[in-house]
């Protein structure tokens, strides 16, 4: 049997890789990724042509029969376009990449510039982009592509996302949340533009680097992996052009649970019930109150599905020896 050459053995490698990032990484798996990356510069090249292979695919529809396009509801309670049996067309089309070089049609030039990405209430959106980059879009989240022969860049109107980009020389991939610019080359990183709520950036793997703004003023922060950066850009009383403030190392662990909400769950731990009812009202109706101010400072920990917040209270309510009533669409819990 003759071994496969090593183009084809990269091919292949970068097809699962990308198969794997298309259901999304773990914290171990991001690191081994890195790691791929780092090893040789052919794999960079290779994973972007797999998932490019991947986007020219979709768009023509052409592998349509192969691919079940229906959400896995019973895996997944939100909306997702987060489909796991593409890891099985991808690795069909493995053998592809390494002729993608000789394609003439630039991905580019199949998306439109200018392109709006929005998801509802209580929807998760994966979308792969035309240079092989892919962005996941969280709840009520609104954004904007502007993917040019010259620049890549993403402006975060609403919500959040988190982007798994990939390096292109002499055009970086920018993302603008507010006065804010982060900008990429190979890297995976999540970013939250919430109203009322500091700009929250939490990058897992490679270095971005947050620019921001003023009249006449630019300045610069560099960000790594395993941390999360907290913008005081926008809060009463602050410079408008603050770069991000607080930058904290996270455990792996940590990561993992804050980007739960990929897999449309929300991971707790210690945070007061009044917040975790916060955070379910983005994600699902009906909205929760809570009467007692003693009960509203209470700690919560654990993983629930982020679209039943029904659920969620009777779990509270059991646990904290509370009661739960419905009245006027509304979910009471009272102690």
């Amino acid at each position: 049997m003759i071994p496969p050459s090593p183009a084809k053995a990269i091919d292949a490698d970068a097809a699962s890789w990308a198969a794997r990032m298309d259901r999304g990484l773990s914290a171990g798996e991001e690191a081994q990724l890195e790691a791929w990356l780092a090893a040789n510069s052919r794999h960079v090249g290779a994973l972007a042509r797999a998932r490019a292979i991947w986007v020219h695919a979709e768009q023509a529809g052409s592998l349509a029969p192969l691919i079940d396009v229906r959400p896995d509801s019973e895996q997944y309670p939100v909306t997702h376009r987060h489909l796991l049996s593409r890891r099985h067309a991808l690795i069909g089309i493995g053998a592809l990449a390494a002729s993608a070089a000789a394609l003439t049609l630039s991905p580019l030039r199949l998306w439109p510039q200018g392109r709006q990405l929005a998801t509802g209430i209580g929807e998760i959106r994966r979308v792969p982009l035309p240079d092989g980059s892919v962005v996941t879009l969280d709840t009520a989240t609104s954004l904007t592509l502007r993917f040019t022969d010259t620049e890549r860049r993403v402006l975060l109107h609403a919500g959040g996302a988190y982007f798994e980009t990939v390096a292109a020389e002499a055009r970086p991939f920018v993302v603008e949340a507010g006065v804010l610019s982060l900008e990429a080359g190979a890297a995976a990183f999540s970013v939250h533009a919430l109203s009322g709520v500091p700009v929250t950036v939490l990058v897992t793997r490679g270095v971005i680097h947050a620019l921001a703004r003023a009249e006449n003023n630019e300045r610069s922060q560099s960000i790594g992996p395993g941390i999360r950066a907290v913008q005081s850009a926008g809060l009463p009383g602050e410079a408008a052009d603050a770069l991000p403030t607080r930058l904290a190392p996270l455990p792996p662990a940590e990561v993992d649970r804050l980007l739960s909400w990929r897999q449309g769950q929300l991971a707790f731990e210690g945070e007061t019930l009044a917040h975790a009812a916060e955070t379910f009202r983005r994600y699902a109706s009906p909205a929760i109150e809570i009467a007692s101010p003693e009960l509203a400072r209470e700690p919560i920990t654990g993983l629930f599905a982020a679209t039943d917040p029904a659920g969620f209270a009777d779990a509270v309510a059991l646990s904290l020896d509370a009661r739960v009533s419905r009245q006027d669409g509304v979910i009471c819990l009272t102690r």
